[in-house]
């Protein structure tokens, strides 16, 4: 599935993966976050792993975007795992952040595939049935 700004593919393992493109305006939320929770939601997704690798600035409106998408599939059951950060990428978060970030971290795609592998897993064997 593609919303105009995001390319978005379901990869396996309860995780999709977003990648944003160039078209993606983060000023502008509302005219993707329902389209994006209704697409996770119709397929059952556990995960989004947000792909930053061609994210090239991140200024407070993009903050806000990760930020307020990250929340709204927190309350949606979904974690977001974002991934493929640029050293100035996560400087620049790190200077703009205050706290924790809301979202979840990994060096790569498969890392954060791993780790939602690994989620499920320790699931099953918490609640054996």
């Amino acid at each position: 599935m593609d919303i105009a700004g995001l390319h978005i593919t379901h990869i396996g393992d309860d995780c999709v993966l977003l990648e944003p493109s160039e078209g993606l305006d983060p000023s502008d939320p509302d005219t993707y976050l329902l389209p994006l929770l209704a697409d996770l939601q119709k397929n059952n997704a556990r995960y989004l792993i947000y792909d930053m690798k061609k994210v090239a600035i991140v200024n407070p409106a993009y903050l806000n975007w990760l930020t307020t998408m990250s929340r709204m599939l927190g309350i949606s059951g979904i974690q977001m795992i974002v991934v493929s950060l640029r050293p100035h990428t996560v400087f620049a978060l790190s200077r703009s952040l205050t706290g924790k970030p809301p979202f979840l971290c990994a060096l790569d795609v498969d890392s954060a595939r791993q780790r939602a592998r690994d989620a499920a897993q320790e699931l099953d064997t918490d609640n054996p049935e």
